[in-house]
């Protein structure tokens, strides 16, 4: 029988089978294979034991999970003020996984959105939906139907306040540690896909590892309008060459200054990782 695993701890997993959620373990001989499976894996089962792993359309470490198809990343326009250096970080780091992005920006009710708008159009111009927090929560189950979705985003922007927004039972559980701890605050120590809107989005530690381990040509491709752009070199990396289109374009005020100051301290970053 083949199912969805949508929760693991401590090496025993939840696979969800026709409605049914089975408890299972995995084959004792994966360990020596190399193989774990991993929360949205589709797997076979045989007597609660998992004894294949079906082929993944995505594979993250941080968070450990599979079949991603969609990441929430979320970002507060104020308490914290926003972070356009985090903000194109995950980016990189989820166009280089070939993921779907939505941005989500909170905390609209705390502040003044006019005085980001023109960032926020040119975020959306690069053709990433956009979404403001409070009010949003109807688009955003649109948004998860049929997909396999993850959140990321630093502390204090808001991300269990955003899953709490989408389905009932993660307030539940968030209420109940309230109770037993006295302090509101939820820490997520194991993995688990909440079904929602038709879709799934898990509930996760996060990204906890934010460094780029690409090179400098594959980060200058999870930067679209560099991607777009036709330069006198055909593997130019926007830094010194002459006839970069690039750098005219933010010169132009075309391409956002600080996208291109972001891309130039990554490309430092990434050169450094290389040396040591």
């Amino acid at each position: 029988m083949a199912g969805l695993i949508i929760k693991a701890v401590s090496g025993v997993y939840d696979v969800l089978i026709n409605g049914q959620t089975i408890v299972c373990k995995p084959l004792g001989v994966f360990r020596h294979q190399e193989k774990k499976p991993k929360v949205g894996d589709l797997v076979e089962i045989e007597n609660q034991t998992i004894v294949e792993i079906l082929p993944r359309i995505s594979d993250l470490q941080r968070p450990f999970i599979s079949n991603v198809t969609k990441v929430f990343i979320i970002t507060s326009l104020v308490e914290p003020d926003l972070n356009l250096n985090l903000l194109d970080r995950l980016i990189s780091l989820v166009e280089w996984e070939n993921l779907k992005i939505v941005l989500v920006f909170t905390k609209k009710d705390k502040t003044d959105v006019s005085l980001y708008q023109s960032v926020l159009t040119y975020y959306q111009n690069l053709g990433y939906p956009v979404y403001l927090m409070p009010g949003a929560e109807e688009p955003l189950l649109d948004e998860i139907k049929d997909q396999i979705c993850v959140v990321a985003g630093q502390s204090g922007v808001g991300k269990s306040h955003l899953i709490n927004s989408l389905h009932p039972l993660f307030t539940q559980k968030t209420g109940e540690i309230s109770k037993a701890l006295g302090r509101g605050k939820h820490t997520t120590r194991h993995i688990e896909l909440l079904s929602v809107a038709g879709g799934w989005i898990a509930d996760t530690p996060g990204f906890g590892i934010l460094d780029l381990k690409m090179d400098v040509a594959s980060l200058s491709h999870t930067f679209r309008e560099f991607f777009a752009c036709k330069c006198r070199f055909p593997r130019c990396y926007h830094l010194a060459e002459p006839g970069c289109a690039v750098k005219e374009k933010v010169k132009n005020k075309e391409i956002l200054k600080s996208r291109y100051q972001n891309y130039l301290g990554f490309v430092k970053e990434i050169q450094y990782q290389k040396k040591y």
